[in-house]
């Protein structure tokens, strides 16, 4: 099966390193959802990095709980999260959020995953400034069967031919769930933004070094130079 070489062989060329992505990262070092969550939110439009400088910003001057972003001022969230872009709109989202969690789930936010998948992914859509990449994004880093879709996995999809080249994100979700074993899941979308960050880029893709350019049928390839 393509996809499954394709996979494979990113795989073997591509060094991936989990902690690299701002979710990852802080699962690993919180094992906490809702700050996952959080710096989920804040990576929305801008780089993994820039959201880790942020929420690290956020943690010292105000804490990542719920409890602490539902006392903190709008004003003083936005300060503190100001170098991930978006900061009057984001801070906004992250207290309105922590006051949703603190009223519906009793602070406990861990609860706002229980239940089956299709129900806890459309509670965590109903929440605010959480959509479908968001709430996939948190559902995998806990081992629920779904694929996370962002701007270089949906590129790097399409042009791979794996999903519709018009295809929106649940398409390209549905496609890719298909491509793929659900063992696989979690570091589909990792591989594919390491790919479109690194080798399949928007504007000019570099794809005499890419390693799957054999498996590829983009037809706007860039030739050896």
């Amino acid at each position: 099966m393509r996809a499954q070489h394709i996979l494979k062989v990113l795989r073997e060329k591509i060094p991936l390193h989990e902690e690299d992505f701002a979710a990852s990262r802080v699962a690993k070092e919180s094992g906490d959802p809702f700050r996952v969550l959080v710096v989920t939110i804040l990576s929305q439009n801008c780089t993994d990095i820039a959201a880790l400088r942020a929420y690290g910003n956020l943690d010292h001057a105000v804490g990542v709980s719920v409890s602490t972003l539902s006392r903190a001022r709008v004003r003083t969230i936005e300060k503190a999260i100001h170098v991930a872009g978006l900061h009057k709109q984001k801070a906004k989202a992250l207290k309105q959020l922590a006051k949703v969690v603190n009223e519906k789930y009793s602070g406990n936010f861990a609860a706002a995953l229980n239940g089956s998948f299709e129900q806890v992914r459309e509670s965590l859509q109903g929440l605010p400034n959480v959509g479908p990449k968001t709430a996939d994004v948190v559902l995998s880093i806990w081992d629920r069967p779904t694929i996370s879709v962002d701007t270089h996995v949906d590129r790097v999809s399409k042009r791979l031919g794996l999903a519709p080249a018009k295809a929106r994100y649940s398409e390209v979700r549905s496609a890719l769930m298909q491509e793929f074993l659900e063992e696989d899941y979690r570091s589909v979308p990792l591989y594919f933004m390491a790919l479109g960050r690194k080798i399949c880029k928007a504007q000019r893709p570099i794809c005499p070094i890419c390693p799957i350019n054999n498996l590829c049928p983009y037809e706007r390839k860039t030739r050896p130079t």
